[in-house]
């Protein structure tokens, strides 16, 4: 397998890894919020790579955006409406005064692993 996939798959559970950590703690939602989503942005393009979307292609959150809806698996499964959801929780987290509910928390991880199921990938 390629080694961007590889290496976005073990950059997604450290991120996942950096919000068990903070949930455990039960300290920074926001920033629960924005680790959760960059695990998910992670597997998209870990994704995006296995499904051999040119590397210099997928370079911001626009492009991971346009190829989940033109890559014809991610477009039929419909994964940008909870990638969507992610990154518009991580937004708000990071530049947002408004407070992090836990029921926010847990509809991103809902999101979260929508996600990761819809962009498993099979060897």
């Amino acid at each position: 397998m390629d080694t961007y996939v590889d290496d976005y798959l073990l950059k997604s559970k450290e991120n996942y890894a950096l919000y068990e950590f903070l949930a455990k703690n039960n300290n920074f939602h926001s920033w629960q919020i924005v680790a959760i989503f960059y695990s998910a942005l992670c597997i998209a393009k870990a994704y995006l790579y296995y499904k051999k979307i040119p590397k210099n292609s997928i370079n911001s959150h626009d492009s991971i955006k346009k190829w989940l809806t033109l890559e014809s698996d991610a477009k039929r499964l419909n994964v940008l409406c909870y990638y969507e959801k992610l990154y518009r929780d991580s937004r708000d987290a990071r530049y947002s005064i408004k407070k992090i509910s836990k029921e926010r928390i847990e509809k991103a991880l809902e999101n979260y692993q929508k996600v990761k199921n819809l962009l498993f990938i099979r060897e």
